[in-house]
């Protein structure tokens, strides 16, 4: 009712056009409202009335290509009116495409700063890391056989919107499969299906050519399948419990880790401190609780313990997602080695640039369905991903 008073409403629906959030849904409580749509929300009310200053933390994490270009053009014109904007991000091509000027923080100081039409990728990476970033290449490989896939998989989400309906899809040995698409499109209930969290209302799944019956976590590791979830904090470790067992939690039937129900310390020690050293692992020791580790180092730590068991199917949700640039390309190395050790990968990411970096086929989630890209153009790809918006 207020806002249908002295045409509040008219105001307020034109200005969420602007910022690419559907006018029909003003009046619906925020809750019901997906994650992308929460996020034109929030980013429509802060720029609607700016002062002289704008903090943004990372605001397009949610939007397509389309809609961050959209965003910046607008924030641009702005600035040209006075606005200041302190712009957060950890993607390069949008600091260097709409910045004037570039700082660079690393161990929570200022490290450097420079002029954006002086800048360039390798520069700012260099200032990032401290040092070279050995970036891996994905070479081209010819798939194997088919080593997992799902046929007509339906299940319900948190919403319609998040919902699978009729999901297929394949992954060979020798693959990374990418899955694009903003966040609350039903990638969450994929990773639990696949990761036997949660079950299908309808559809297959096939693993080594044999289907796959009443899911549970411990029957997929079974199998062979190796898991980096999206939440490493709440879904990757148990915090209070140490590193050294959180690197064997899904290891306990192992006989180098128990004999006869008993847990051999000496030998979980052991191989916490083998595992800390080659994936470089850093905190206060493998005897201390997880949870006192920093993001990059729990990934790590994920990371050893997946890796560590060679598995033939890795299931990879946001992999680097908060990570600094020299942790993130150690991930994306691992992904690439792994592939070319035979493993087949399913990588669901909300980062475009990483799926067209790594995945040998593009997949776009939009509205609980899936679409595999006809090309690898972030536009067409982006107008695919907005699909799921609209």
């Amino acid at each position: 009712d207020y806002l249908k008073t002295n045409g509040r409403e008219r105001h307020v629906c034109s200005y969420l056009k602007d910022f690419h959030f559907d006018p029909s849904k003003a009046n619906d409580p925020v809750r019901s409202l997906s994650g992308g749509m929460k996020n034109r929300l929030l980013l429509s009310k802060v720029l609607s009335n700016p002062k002289s200053g704008l903090i943004l933390d990372e605001p397009t994490a949610v939007l397509t290509p389309q809609e961050a270009d959209s965003l910046f053009s607008n924030i641009k014109a702005m600035t040209k009116s006075g606005l200041s904007v302190i712009f957060i991000s950890h993607k390069l091509r949008e600091v260097l495409n709409f910045s004037d000027r570039i700082a660079v923080l690393r161990a929570g100081k200022k490290v450097g700063e420079m002029n954006t039409k002086a800048a360039d990728e390798k520069k700012i990476a260099l200032m990032m890391v401290g040092g070279e970033t050995n970036v891996t290449v994905r070479s081209t490989f010819n798939p194997g056989v088919e080593i997992m896939s799902l046929e007509n998989i339906s299940a319900k989400g948190h919403s319609a919107r998040d919902s699978l309906k009729n999901v297929t899809l394949s992954v060979r040995r020798n693959e990374i499969v990418g899955v694009a698409g903003v966040s609350g499109n039903g990638q969450v209930c994929l990773a639990n299906i696949v990761a036997g969290i949660q079950q299908p209302d309808a559809g297959d799944i096939t693993v080594n050519q044999k289907r796959v019956n009443r899911l549970s976590p411990s029957k997929m590791i079974e199998i062979g399948i190796g898991r980096i979830p999206e939440d490493r904090h709440q879904d990757g470790i148990v915090g209070a419990m140490s590193v050294a067992e959180n690197m064997v939690i899904e290891r306990l039937s192992d006989k180098n880790i128990q004999s006869n129900g008993f847990l051999k310390s000496n030998a979980i020690i052991l191989n916490a401190q083998n595992l800390s050293e080659t994936y470089d692992v850093r905190g206060p020791g493998v005897h201390a609780k997880a949870q006192l580790l920093s993001g990059g180092n729990i990934q790590k730590l994920i990371l050893a313990r997946v890796f560590d068991k060679n598995p033939e199917i890795l299931l990879v949700n946001q992999p680097t997602r908060g990570l600094d640039m020299g942790a993130a390309a150690e991930v994306r190395r691992r992904l690439l080695e792994a592939r070319a050790e035979g493993a087949g990968i399913l990588l669901i990411s909300e980062d475009l640039d990483e799926i067209l970096a790594l995945a040998d086929t593009v997949l776009v989630m939009s509205n609980g369905t899936l679409i595999q890209a006809q090309s690898r153009n972030r536009q067409e790809i982006g107008l695919a991903m907005a699909g799921g918006e609209n």
